[in-house]
Formats: C-alpha cells, sequence, structure tokens
C-alpha cells in the first residue's frame, strides 16, 4: 500500500494519545531528557537571555521543571490530551497549556525566545511542516534546540518495520525516521534554519512504561538553531 502522510499523521497521533493513556504512570520519567541540561549550560554560562520559552511538544512535561529555572515565562504544547492530562499538577500551574499540532500552533508569529523540540522530528511523518512552523514563532535573534538522531544507539534496529521508502513502525504502531548528516542539512536548508552549535551525544534511558520494557541508549545529533538568512 502506498504511504499516505495525511494518514500516518493521523494514525500516529492516535498511537500517541492511546500509550499516554494506557498507563497512570509517567511513560518518560519525571527527569529531564538526558542531553538537554549538558546542552544548555554553555548557553546559561553565556548569560543568556530566555524569556519566552516553548516547550514544543512537550508530552508529560518531563523537560519543564529544568526549563522553569531558565524561563522568564514558559509555555508547553503538544498534540496529545492524554499526555497534557497527566502532567503533574505541580508543574502545570507555572506553565501555559495548549493542545495543538505543532504544524499549525495557535500561537502569534515571532512569540518565543527559545524553542525545545525534543525527541520529536523522528517521530514526524513529515517534519518539515512543523520545522516550518517553529521558525514562524521564533522571535528575531531566538533559537530553537532540537534533536535529529541518526541510525545509531539502541533505538533505531529494535522490532522497527519498514514504511514507506524512508520510515518505520515501532511495535507496528508508533512511525520513526532517522536521518543520515545530509538528509538533516537538507531538512534545516529546506525550512529556513541554520545550525549554531551542533553536538553527538549519547544518553541511557530507562525503560518506559507500555512502550519499551528494558533500559536502552540514545545517540543523537542535538541542535542549536537559528532562523537562516532570508
Amino acid at each position: 500500500m502506498p504511504f499516505n502522510t495525511q494518514q500516518q499523521n493521523q494514525a500516529n497521533k492516535e498511537a500517541w494519545d492511546q500509550l499516554y493513556a494506557s498507563t497512570p504512570n509517567l511513560v518518560w520519567g519525571s527527569g529531564a531528557v538526558g542531553f538537554l541540561e549538558e546542552f544548555l549550560r554553555p548557553e546559561i554560562a553565556r548569560g543568556r537571555s530566555f524569556g519566552k520559552v516553548l516547550d514544543a511538544g512537550t508530552g508529560e512535561g518531563r523537560n519543564l521543571p529544568l526549563l522553569l529555572k531558565i524561563a522568564g515565562a514558559l509555555t508547553a504544547c503538544d498534540a496529545s490530551e492524554a499526555a497534557l492530562a497527566k502532567m503533574p499538577s505541580e508543574v502545570k500551574r507555572d506553565v501555559r497549556l495548549a493542545h495543538c499540532d505543532l504544524a499549525k500552533t495557535p500561537f502569534d508569529g515571532a512569540s518565543f525566545d527559545l524553542i525545545l523540540l525534543c525527541d520529536t522530528v523522528e517521530t514526524l511523518p513529515d517534519a518539515a511542516p512543523v520545522l516550518r512552523e517553529m521558525r514562524r514563532i521564533l522571535a528575531p535573534g531566538g533559537a530553537l534546540i532540537c534533536n535529529i538522531p541518526g541510525p545509531e544507539g539502541d533505538v533505531a534496529g529494535i522490532d522497527m518495520t519498514e514504511v514507506g521508502q524512508e520510515g518505520f513502525l515501532y511495535r507496528g504502531r508508533y512511525f520513526f525516521r532517522f536521518f543520515s548528516d545530509h538528509e538533516i542539512a537538507a531538512l534545516l536548508a529546506e525550512t529556513g534554519w541554520q545550525a549554531t552549535r551542533a553536538e553527538t551525544m549519547t544518553w541511557t534511558e530507562a525503560a518506559h512504561p507500555g512502550f519499551r520494557a528494558e533500559s536502552h541508549q540514545h545517540r543523537s545529533r542535538v541542535f542549536l538553531l537559528t532562523a537562516a538568512a532570508s
């Protein structure tokens, strides 16, 4: 059957929403993703002002406690209502929340000084519209932090079946794509971004309830992106 991006987008959103609804536990845990604090450290040391911050694709909000320490005002959004509903109340009260598709957010243009797009690009059947939307809502002089994994680490080869020409379904449900350096460069150029920092980072994740039964290693390229000149 030919790959249909629109259908896969909808199926993917439903799969993630059902995952979050399937367990009372936090699927990703309460600690920030393993690369984030280390990657932010040089920016904090330089005295960078973060002002208005968006956690795009926040899930259950694992990164919000760390972002609250550096943000003047923090907003978080996700396509999963079930994920947002599970966010701990002590985090929720200090964050503006929005339920939306990442390719079409409710935010005005140039709304945020810093956007985090964590563990998201590789799960999108079509990442380009989301990256364009992030560029639209980023303020002049702002930055986007995102990670884009390649086929390294423990994730890419486990329980994956091919779908379409470049994608995989994990356990037959969750879409993933793993990008080569050339593909990353093409995607960023197409969507109007330039990398001001790029690091390959490795970290270990604990098991995720209902999703992955064992601890596993992630290896991913992590970028600090700014809007490319028009």
